[in-house]
């Protein structure tokens, strides 16, 4: 899998005009202004992380691995080993680039989002 494998997952299998009352949600952790990045073999998101229980509304963050996509009502999903996120509304530039995670002037940390068991 590499990251146009997701992006063009993603377009083909999301639905734009999504809202609360039409289309529910798992309730999983929302990865939002993400974008795919091809790191070696492996593809990793970096985005914003919302309805996490253990970060905060917005906190930057790099996923694991990301091992499979998945399609419900409209709204996609990606997998880690032991995890699971929906995909909200992609980053403006929706294109991987390995170099924007070092070379970043933001100041803000970027976590690593493993949590077992979710």
């Amino acid at each position: 899998m590499i990251a146009d494998d997701i992006t063009d997952y993603y377009l083909e299998h999301s639905q734009p005009t999504l809202t609360a009352s039409n289309t529910a949600s798992l309730s999983l952790p929302i990865i939002e202004s993400w974008l795919c990045v091809d790191i070696g073999n492996q593809v990793v998101i970096q985005g914003q992380i919302f309805n996490h229980s253990k970060y905060p509304a917005g906190k930057k963050l790099k996923s694991s691995p990301i091992k499979g996509c998945l399609t419900k009502a409209g709204r996609v999903y990606v997998t880690t080993k032991n995890s699971i996120y929906e995909l909200g509304t992609p980053h403006p530039d929706f294109a991987g680039d390995a170099l924007q995670l070092f070379t970043s002037n933001d100041p803000q940390q970027w976590a690593k989002l493993t949590i077992v068991g979710e």
